[in-house]
């Protein structure tokens, strides 16, 4: 039995140069597709390394965003702990006072009830008005001062200086 390069030959269908032609290996093209997989691979890893990399640096600046919040958080609650000590340390309120002592607060009235001391020494500047989980107090205007280095925002009037 002969090949089937034999049997075409011989019928003529073709010639000896192609038989020759297809009976050499030709090369494996496999070997191309390794080396394509490989730069496309090599391309896929760069792509995947610059993403990875891409999202921890996101994360590294969301974790410092976060860590910065919180120390804001953590140091709003110091100043205010610090202003409502100094308030509730150095306050001045007379339970029995019966004057009604009107003052401005942007750009509304409040009022507070003193004594005729009291009173007096508002005048003078010598006292100062703030809040204290929402109630009005009467402290030292130095205290005042010092919460006002202390908390800007914290609202402290003195109605002499007014």
């Amino acid at each position: 039995m002969s090949s089937l390069s034999d049997q075409l030959l011989k019928a003529g269908l073709v010639t000896k140069e192609q038989v020759k032609k297809a009976a050499e290996k030709p090369k494996p093209k496999k070997v191309a597709t390794k080396k394509t997989n490989k730069k496309v691979r090599s391309e896929q890893s760069d792509l995947a390394k610059f993403y990875g990399e891409r999202k921890q640096q996101e994360n590294k600046e969301k974790q410092e965003k976060a860590r910065k919040k919180q120390e804001a958080a953590r140091l709003k609650k110091e100043m205010n702990e610090k202003t409502n000590k100094l308030i509730s340390d150095n306050l001045l309120n007379d339970e029995s006072a019966e004057i009604r002592f009107n003052f401005v607060v942007g750009t509304s009235i409040k009022y507070l009830f003193v004594t005729e001391e009291q009173q007096q020494d508002l005048a003078d500047g010598k006292l100062a008005i703030t809040f204290l989980a929402s109630k009005r107090s009467l402290i030292p205007v130095e205290i005042g001062e010092k919460i006002q280095k202390i908390n800007p925002k914290k609202i402290v009037i003195i109605p002499a200086s007014t």
